[in-house]
């Protein structure tokens, strides 16, 4: 026989991308090797253990009972190499392997990135692939340790840690609060430019606010509108108006007294930003150390 027993992880590694990613093309990509191999190897495990594991009668690729069975083995199999490995770098003084990691586009770049730099010169042998999008991400099918995300908790399918506060700020540059009466109440907004979200289902966004624990329902439309934070941020810097935007974008701006906030007695409704993980990954040593790293960087001294 050509292969030999080392390779039964890999053919475990092979099925459980198939069956993952939808397709042969897929899967070999996420492996690196071509789909040609893929379809080959994947008929050398099928004639190993005897039984047709694939039915490939329609373009999406579908488990037979025998596949079934043994794609939630070789899933068992994976998760108990796995923490094998973890179990030996624990007992290694220096942390080592690979974190994928995904997070929100903007707070990935402006909070995220600095920690993750820091971790990585604490950490030289841990490989960090940071994927900055906000497109929601399939933790399992993309192969993912972790997920940043500013949510709600709803019906989340996975394990979820709270990072930090998505705190929220209505925030002018002083030239444009200069320039303009005062404001006392949410409704003297409406008597203001505004510089607001686009959205795809009409005019208003919706800037909820929160005062002495109650919160007040408010709809806004601003004469300027863009989809992008950053857009907005420019806006509300140039004086062209009143913006919501997250608190880590002004900061520095706040602090220096070139942004002022508005309306500080009535806060914007936030959200919390949460690590997502599988329960596979709650076991690991690196992704535990890493969300610990995090937190403690994020969380105000």
């Amino acid at each position: 026989m050509r292969h030999h027993k080392l390779d039964t992880l890999y053919l475990m590694r092979l099925l459980v991308a198939i069956v993952r990613c939808g397709s042969f093309a897929a899967a070999a990509s996420q492996l690196g090797i071509t789909p040609s191999k893929a379809s080959k190897d994947l008929r050398h495990l099928e004639q190993n253990l005897g039984s047709v594991l694939l039915s490939r009668t329609t373009r999406r690729v579908q488990l037979t009972d025998a596949g079934e069975l043994a794609y939630r083995q070789a899933d068992q199999m994976i998760a108990l190499h796995e923490q094998l490995l973890d179990g030996l770098q624990r007992r290694r003084s220096a942390l080592c392997g690979e974190l994928r990691i995904t997070a929100p586009d903007l707070w990935g770049e402006v909070v995220l990135t600095p920690v993750l730099l820091r971790f990585r010169a604490d950490h030289p042998e841990v490989r960090i692939i940071a994927d900055f999008s906000n497109t929601p991400a399939d933790l399992l099918r993309d192969n993912l340790h972790v997920a940043f995300r500013s949510t709600e908790l709803g019906t989340q399918p996975y394990l979820a840690r709270p990072i930090a506060v998505d705190d929220l700020v209505l925030c002018a540059s002083a030239d444009y609060l200069d320039r303009h009466p005062p404001l006392t109440t949410p409704q003297d907004l409406h008597q203001h430019s505004l510089i607001t979200r686009s959205q795809e289902y009409g005019r208003h966004e919706r800037w909820p606010l929160l005062a002495q624990g109650r919160e007040i329902p408010l709809e806004v439309a601003g004469e300027l509108a863009f989809s992008s934070k950053k857009a907005i941020h420019q806006g509300m810097r140039q004086g062209l108006g009143i913006a919501r935007l997250p608190r880590y974008l002004v900061a520095a701006e706040l602090a220096e007294g070139v942004v002022r906030e508005v309306l500080p007695d009535y806060r914007p409704k936030g959200a919390h930003f949460y690590a997502l993980y599988t329960q596979r990954r709650a076991e690991s040593a690196l992704v535990g150390h890493f969300l610990d790293y995090v937190i403690e960087a994020l969380t105000p001294s």
